[in-house]
């Protein structure tokens, strides 16, 4: 009896028998959603790249109205421990090479008088290059601090913008990449394992049939996790969803295919 070399009842019927052994194997169901789960809470409430309890040194030349404002603001500033006055300006340097302080700040002496005239205050930050994430991120604190206190001297200058930092978005790629290949490789290491992959083989299923029904299941459970993951950034952690929902999907679906095309090259 002939058969064709390609048949979509085949395929289907691969492809239902592949989603079955992933979901009612309690094996498989632990590694494939309990550890996404589990790390995207994990990362998204523990994890975090906020600056806190630092200390701030802060060389104030000035002694002026903005420049004891800017202090002021920086005292009441929640991410900072201590704000640690000095009267040098090596002793600035002196504090960030004995890593007391992650930032330094000096105003020069006609700071209050530049802002009064209508001008644009300068003033000097340091910044611990050893540690220079953090260094980054404290310096876009002070930076909205400093444009908190502009807006206050011209009262229609555009209000800063708040530094906030996601990690949901980013784990909704790596989280997906992971169950992907898990999927892929286990699902012909478990055909392996029982004996039956010699059984296919011999089988009228074709070798396309085989590669696309093997490719499928972990197609569709990544791509469903990667939505999954991003209905949670939107919906349980507040993140803005902004952009073409089609071509995120898109762009998703096309990232699982190639993470499928690793496992089954690793299989």
């Amino acid at each position: 009896m002939l058969t064709s070399a390609f048949s979509f009842t085949r395929l289907r019927a691969q492809f239902i028998k592949e989603v079955l052994s992933v979901l009612r194997d309690p094996r498989s169901r632990m590694v494939v959603f309990v550890p996404p789960i589990l790390q995207l809470l994990v990362f998204a409430f523990a994890a975090t790249l906020e600056v806190r309890n630092v200390d701030i040194a802060v060389y104030d030349q000035d002694a002026g109205r903005w420049s004891h404002e800017l202090v002021q603001r920086l005292d009441s500033a929640r991410f900072i421990t201590h704000v640690r006055h000095v009267d040098s300006q090596q002793q600035l340097h002196e504090l960030i090479d004995r890593g007391e302080v992650i930032a330094a700040l000096a105003i020069p002496v006609n700071f209050s008088r530049t802002i009064a005239a209508g001008e644009s205050g300068r003033a000097q930050v340091l910044v611990d290059g050893r540690r220079s994430n953090s260094g980054q991120i404290t310096v876009a604190y002070l930076s909205t601090i400093a444009a908190d206190v502009g807006a206050e001297v011209v009262p229609d200058a555009q209000a800063p913008t708040p530094v906030v930092v996601r990690h949901v978005p980013g784990l909704t790629g790596i989280l997906a990449l992971f169950s992907a290949l898990l999927i892929t490789s286990l699902s012909i290491a478990r055909e392996r394992e029982l004996g039956t992959f010699d059984q296919l083989l011999v089988s009228p299923t074709s070798t396309p049939e085989i590669i696309i029904s093997k490719s499928l299941p972990a197609l569709a459970i990544g791509t469903a996790l990667g939505l999954f993951m991003i209905s949670a950034g939107v919906f349980l952690f507040g993140i803005p969803f902004t952009g073409s929902f089609a071509l995120l999907l898109a762009s998703l679906v096309l990232f699982i295919l190639s993470v499928v095309g690793i496992g089954l090259m690793i299989s």
